[in-house]
C-alpha cells in the first residue's frame, strides 16, 4: 500500500470556497480501482493550506488515476469557483510514501 500526501497553499483567490468544493466533492477518485480512501485536510491554523491524503493499493494503481480522465473530472470543479483560486506553485508538493506497517 502506498500514502499520497499534496500539499497546496491558495496564494489568491477564496479558500473557504475552496473548502466547500472539498467538503461537497463528487468523490470520483474513491471509485477507482485500487482507491482505499481520501481525506481532504485543511491547517486549523492557517486555513489557505490543505493537504490530500489517499492511500492506494499500490503505485500503479495511483498512476493510472492520474493518467485517467477521472483523475481530469474530479479536478475541474476547482475551476468552476466563481473568482477562481490560485494555487501558490512553491508551496505545491506530492509525495508518495511507502506503508511499511
Amino acid at each position: 500500500m502506498i500514502v499520497v500526501m499534496s500539499s497546496i497553499r491558495v496564494s489568491a483567490g477564496d479558500s473557504d470556497a475552496l473548502a466547500d468544493q472539498y467538503r461537497s466533492r463528487s468523490r470520483i477518485a474513491e471509485d477507482q480501482p485500487g482507491c482505499l480512501g481520501i481525506e481532504i485536510l485543511r491547517d486549523t491554523d492557517a486555513p489557505d493550506h490543505f493537504v490530500v491524503y489517499s492511500r492506494w493499493r499500490n503505485r500503479d494503481a495511483y498512476d493510472a488515476y492520474r493518467r485517467s480522465s477521472a483523475y481530469r473530472l474530479a479536478h475541474a470543479r476547482i475551476a468552476e469557483i466563481p473568482g477562481g483560486i490560485r494555487i501558490d506553485p512553491a508551496t505545491r508538493d506530492v509525495s508518495v510514501f511507502e506503508v511499511l506497517s
